[in-house]
């Protein structure tokens, strides 16, 4: 996907997607919108987000959702087959299964959207055409507390792509 181009360690990406999230929630109390698609990136932030949202109480009482049918049928896979996983996943299903989230709930339209204050929402599809991540992106993008971090790659004509060049 990325060819020739150097990325950072992931510690460092993950430690920079967090604190941007932070920023977004905690500090602007804004609600921060995550495009993604169905599979892979969404379950890994999902994991990334949970386990951040663990580390810190101040954040507990901030909702995370994912809005994605086809990211919500296939988590019986990823929580069926820990055993595939990375180590870091391994370690973790040996306490609890780690796709078993406490901190993060499934949205499948906007009137599943519980809340006044801020929230964090993974919502598919990634390149922000339409869908439920263009609809939000539309409803927040005139609120400068409000956040969306691109997390995944985009296509040359699509609004992901757009706000990167922006």
């Amino acid at each position: 996907t990325y060819g020739v181009r150097q990325l950072e360690p992931i510690k460092t990406r993950e430690q920079h997607f967090v604190s941007l999230v932070h920023n977004i929630v905690a500090k602007k109390r804004g609600n921060c919108l995550i495009p993604v698609f169905a599979l892979g990136k969404a379950q890994e932030l999902l994991l990334i987000l949970e386990e951040f949202w663990e580390a810190n109480p101040t954040l507990q009482s901030i909702p995370i959702y994912y809005a994605s049918m086809l990211a919500q049928r296939c988590m019986s896979v990823y929580q069926t087959y820990t055993n595939m996983m990375n180590k870091n996943v391994k370690d973790k299903a040996q306490i609890r299964n780690p796709f078993h989230f406490k901190y993060i709930k499934n949205m499948t339209s906007m009137n599943d959207l519980k809340t006044n204050g801020p929230c964090v929402i993974l919502a598919s599809p990634g390149f922000l055409q339409n869908g439920l991540s263009r609809q939000l992106l539309e409803k927040w993008c005139t609120d400068k507390k409000n956040g969306v971090i691109i997390a995944g790659y985009s296509v040359e004509g699509t609004m992901a792509s757009h706000i990167l060049k922006e």
